[in-house]
Formats: C-alpha cells, structure tokens, sequence
C-alpha cells in the first residue's frame, strides 16, 4: 500500500467535477470485437486527483465468463471516501454510477516504453495486468460517448495479459475502447471533465 493520500477541502465551490490522474493503466477485453461494452476492464492511477483529495485508484469489471454477476465490479480506491466520488460525479449515466467502492491495494511497476504492469488486490481477488509493445504517447482531446471530456496523453499497447487471481484470463485486444478510446493504454497524465 503506497499509503499517498491526501483529503482536499470538500469538493465545495468546484464549477466543474473533474478527475485527473497520474501513471494511468488501463486495458480491456470484450465478449466480442463488436461488443460496445467490455466483460474484463482494469482501469487504475498511481494517483486520482478530485476536489474531494488524492489517491491511488480506479475501477474493475473482472467478467470473463459473461455471468449475470460478475467475479469482480466497482471502483478501487487506497481510501474509500476519495473513491465514492468517481461514480456519481464522473461517471453519471453509465454503468459504473452507482458501482461499489472498493478498498485496494495498488501497485503499478511503469518501465514505459518497456513495459508497465499493475496489481491489485480489492474485495479478496487479486487482478494484474502487464503492458507492452506501445505506440509513441501522444495527446487525445475525447469529447462524446462519456459523460465527462477527456483531456489525456497515451500510448496504445498491441499486447496485455490479464490475470485474476493468479489465472490468465483469455481474449484478444478489441480493435476499440469505450466511446472510441483506444482499448489498452499507458496514460502518464490525463483529465476527465464535466
């Protein structure tokens, strides 16, 4: 646990909710490349930066058998307060908007453009994800298909392996993210905002 948390004044008098972050890492598989929605995400931040403060965290969805509950679902966070602001305040009006909180340990290794690579242990599973083989980083300003504009710096990676709880969860890349993002990036600094 990094134990890098910091609690910011409220969130109060804030026109806008945002999110940003630093040391991104997020990747996804799809029960079919046409799918518009993934059955395994892994979407998490050395840090999360919100009104509310700072911390590591992120979001799970670990679904690989496409079962009517998933394995694993809800945001992670290092401090469960800080983490209750992503869903109602950014992610209003998808699925993620009323998901649980999660308290996680979180690790990133970021040896970019080598390789990157998380773990995380939140709600008794263990979830890993290692990057490689990136495009050069570079700037993409997203607006539509989220609720919230994305100001963000990425490189695409061509391969992820993903485990859960020590297995290697099966499946290819799709050829697109959510919202026409890119489906497994390493993201040094970015901005969500509403």
């Amino acid at each position: 646990m990094s134990n890098f948390t910091i609690k910011g004044n409220g969130g109060k008098h804030y026109k806008t909710d945002f999110l940003s972050w630093f040391d991104g890492i997020d990747a996804m598989l799809k029960p079919t490349p046409d799918a518009p929605l993934p059955n395994v995400l892994v979407h998490v931040a050395r840090i999360t930066n919100t009104p509310l403060g700072m911390t590591p965290g992120g979001m799970l969805l670990i679904n690989p058998d496409n079962k009517e509950m998933p394995d694993l679902f809800g945001f992670i966070a290092e401090d469960e307060e800080l983490g209750k602001y992503y869903g109602p305040k950014i992610f209003k009006g998808t699925p993620f908007e009323n998901a649980p909180v999660l308290k996680a340990n979180i690790s990133l290794t970021i040896d970019f453009p080598n390789k990157v690579s998380t773990k995380i242990e939140a709600g008794g599973h263990t979830v890993e994800l290692e990057l490689t083989e990136f495009d050069e980083a570079q700037y993409y300003n997203r607006a539509g298909g989220m609720p919230f504009t994305q100001n963000v710096i990425e490189a695409l990676a061509h391969k992820a392996i993903f485990k859960f709880d020590g297995k290697i969860l099966e499946g290819e890349l799709p050829p697109s993210g959510i919202g026409g993002a890119l489906p497994a990036v390493y993201s040094p600094a970015g901005l969500y905002y509403m």
